[in-house]
C-alpha cells in the first residue's frame, strides 16, 4: 500500500475505547516493564535527560542564600543524555474472505465483533513487544555481579547475596526508597528451596520447610522492598515452527531503584522516553483498501528505551534458572 492510501486512515474511536481497554488489561504483564523501565512523558521527540552515573548526582546542595543574593542553581553535568524518540507502529487487517466466513460481511454487529479480536491480537502483540524489548534493553546493558547467583548450593545463602547488594544500592543513591527486586519466575523457584532461606524462614523449623512464600522473604530483607516474580513467555520460533518457549528475562535477578511517574529527573535507572501523555495506546487509526478487499487497522506511538543510571541497579544471573 502506498503512503498516499495510509493517509485515509481516520481514527476508530469505538475501537479505540476497546483497545485502552484492553491495554489495561494488561497491567500484569506491562507491570514488569513499568519498573524495569518507567514511562516518562516527554514534550517532544527528542531532548535531554539527566543522568545520574556518578555519585556527586546524588549529593545534597547547599542551599543557603545571601541577603540579597541569587538561588543556589541546581546543575546538571556535562555528561546528561540526549532521547530521541523513535516512530513505532503495528498494523492487523481484516480481510473481505475474513468477513465472508465468519459470516458478517456487511453486518455491522458481527463486523465488529471480528475487528475487535483483530484489536485484542494487535494489544496483546504490543504489550508483549514492549515488555521483552525493555527487559532484553535492561539485560545487554548491565553486567551481571561476579561469583553471585549459585542458589542451587546448600552452601550459598541467597538473602546474605541480596542484602549485600541492597545495603550497596542503598549508599550509592542515598535511599531505600522505591528499591524493587524484579527476578524471573525461575530465579524465585531456586531461591525459595535453598535450605538456607527456608532455615531462616522458619528457624528451627526449617529442615521440613518445603519452600517459602514472597513474604516470608520480604521479611528476610534488610530493608522493605517491592518484590516481583515476573513470568512473561514469548516463543523463539516462527508460526510454522515447532513452538519453543521460554520466559522473558530468564535466569536473571534485578535489584534497582524505579521511581513511579518517573520524570526527566529522578534516578530510576532505566526509563521510557515516549512524546505526549495520552497513553501508549492513545488511537486507533482505520482505513478501507482502495480494492475494497480488507480494511487495516493501526496503532502508533513513539518510544527511546535509556539507561538513565548506572548506579541504580544491580543485577544476579542464577545459573540454574537458566
Amino acid at each position: 500500500m502506498s503512503l498516499s492510501q495510509y493517509g485515509s486512515a481516520a481514527i476508530n474511536y469505538q475501537l479505540t475505547n476497546y483497545a485502552q481497554g484492553l491495554w489495561n488489561d494488561l497491567d500484569q504483564a506491562l507491570a514488569m516493564a513499568e519498573r524495569l523501565a518507567p514511562t516518562t512523558n516527554v514534550p517532544g521527540a527528542t531532548g535531554q535527560f539527566k543522568k545520574f552515573d556518578d555519585k556527586n548526582s546524588f549529593l545534597p546542595q547547599k542551599t543557603e542564600r545571601a541577603l540579597g543574593g541569587d538561588p543556589v542553581i541546581l546543575k546538571f553535568n556535562a555528561t546528561d543524555d540526549n532521547y530521541a524518540c523513535k516512530p513505532q507502529a503495528l498494523e492487523v487487517r481484516v480481510d473481505k474472505t475474513e468477513d465472508q466466513a465468519a459470516g458478517s460481511d456487511g453486518a455491522d454487529l458481527a463486523s465488529e465483533l471480528l475487528d475487535q479480536g483483530k484489536i485484542r491480537a494487535l494489544v496483546n502483540q504490543k504489550a508483549l513487544s514492549h515488555v521483552k524489548d525493555v527487559s532484553d534493553f535492561v539485560i545487554a546493558n548491565t553486567t551481571a555481579i561476579a561469583g553471585k547467583g549459585g542458589w542451587d548450593s546448600p552452601d550459598i545463602d541467597p538473602i546474605d547475596e541480596i542484602n549485600d547488594q541492597l545495603l550497596a544500592i542503598s549508599q550509592d543513591c542515598g535511599s531505600t526508597m522505591n528499591v524493587k527486586i524484579t527476578m524471573d519466575l525461575g530465579v524465585w523457584s531456586v531461591l525459595r528451596k535453598n535450605p538456607k532461606v527456608k532455615t531462616r524462614a522458619a528457624f528451627d523449623a526449617g529442615p521440613t520447610l518445603q519452600a517459602i512464600s514472597l513474604a516470608q522473604l520480604k521479611a528476610a530483607l534488610l530493608y522493605d522492598v517491592d518484590i516481583m516474580a515476573a513470568n512473561v513467555v514469548y516463543d523463539t520460533t516462527r508460526l510454522d515452527q515447532t513452538s519453543s518457549k521460554k520466559r522473558v528475562m530468564q535466569g536473571t535477578l534485578l535489584i534497582h531503584y524505579s521511581v513511579p511517574n518517573a520524570t526527566l529527573y529522578d534516578a530510576s535507572a532505566f526509563k521510557t522516553f515516549t512524546v505526549g501523555a495520552s497513553g501508549p495506546v492513545a488511537a486507533v487509526r482505520t482505513y478501507v483498501a482502495p480494492n475494497q478487499l480488507y480494511r487495516g487497522h493501526i496503532v502508533d506511538w513513539s518510544r527511546d528505551i535509556k539507561k538513565t543510571s548506572s548506579l541504580s541497579i544491580r543485577r544476579i544471573d542464577v545459573a540454574a534458572a537458566a
